[in-house]
Order: structure tokens, then C-alpha cells, then sequence
């Protein structure tokens, strides 16, 4: 007899009121291209979004920062456990280099952003206007993953979501999706 892990053991699952919970027709094949290899689960809640092609839905990548920043500034200090790599554009602006050395946050190196940024607020790869709805389930990221996206999910608690949103992603889930009042 052979044991085979079928679900994560520990991984932060999205929340919602289930009964209002609407999916989409069918499933959608994972993009696995910008997927970082680390990463075997895709947890329920995190925001997708259709990829260029519009056959596949890709991962929105967020982040939330830690230290304010001011407008010019080339250097973000994001809490840890975001999937942003070199290449992703936060805020417009480009990610030339990540620094994960530090146990507390890590320090993405952007060009001069054009606005300053507080504490707690979320930036998002170029992704998170065409989030299409929230992953309804976790899946396992082996093979050719597919998945079902949220169609609308009301009292959404923000606070379970495996990854942070911000106004954008929030305005493109449109009035279909609602978030916990608290």
C-alpha cells in the first residue's frame, strides 16, 4: 500500500459564504509559465486571471508592502510568501532584482515609481485588471493543472485570501464578488 499526499497539509484557503458561491462552467487550464516551481498547491482564493491567449487563466501576483515609500522611490520592501519574480511590473514599473535575505520582508528593486506607497497597501503584477474570478478549490500543481474560477462569492473574508488584493482586483471581480464587512 502506498500513501499519497491528496491535499496540503498546512496552506491559507480563501473563505466565503459558500451557499452564494457561483462557479464558472467548466475548468481552465493552469498557465504554467510564470507558476514558481516551489509552489505544488494552488489555494483556493487566489485571483486569476485569463492569459494573452484567453484559453488558459494565470496566477495574479500581489504583494503587500511593509514600509511606506515615497514617490521615486526605486526599492519596495513586500511581506514574504508573494510570487513576484524578475520581470513582473508592480505599479507600472518593472522588477529588476529581488532581495529575500531579510527573515521579515523582501526588497523588490523597481524603477522610480510614480506615487508614493503606505504601509499595507497592495501591489499587483500587470495581471489584475482582467482577474476573472477567485480559484474555487486548492488544486495540486503537477502535471496539467486546470482549475474552476469563481463566478461571484459574497462575504468574502480578505483576511483567509492566500494572497492580498487590492482596489483593482477588487473592481475587475465587479459587484459579483462582495467582501466581509468588518
Amino acid at each position: 500500500m502506498e500513501y499519497k499526499e491528496i491535499n496540503p497539509t498546512i496552506i491559507q484557503e480563501g473563505m466565503w459564504d459558500e451557499k452564494s458561491c457561483v462557479r464558472r462552467i467548466a475548468g481552465w487550464n493552469i498557465d504554467m509559465e510564470d507558476v514558481p516551481t516551489t509552489l505544488k498547491y494552488l489555494p483556493k482564493g487566489a485571483p486569476m486571471a485569463l492569459n494573452e491567449d484567453g484559453n488558459a487563466v494565470k496566477i495574479v501576483r500581489t504583494a503587500q508592502v511593509t514600509e511606506a515609500t515615497a514617490s521615486g522611490a526605486t526599492s519596495v520592501k513586500v511581506k514574504k510568501g508573494h510570487l513576484l519574480k524578475v520581470g513582473d511590473k508592480i505599479e507600472g514599473k518593472s522588477i529588476s532584482k529581488i532581495v529575500t535575505t531579510n527573515v521579515d520582508y523582501d526588497t523588490l528593486t523597481v524603477a522610480a515609481l510614480d506615487k508614493a506607497l503606505a504601509v499595507d497597501d497592495v501591489v499587483a503584477d500587470d495581471d489584475a485588471a482582467n482577474v476573472i474570478g477567485l480559484n474555487y478549490a486548492t488544486v495540486k500543481l503537477e502535471g496539467q493543472p486546470s482549475c474552476t474560477v469563481t463566478l461571484q462569492a459574497y462575504e468574502i473574508d480578505e483576511d483567509t485570501l492566500p494572497y492580498p488584493v487590492n482596489d483593482t482586483i477588487k473592481e475587475a471581480l465587479t459587484s459579483r464578488h462582495a467582501f466581509l464587512i468588518k
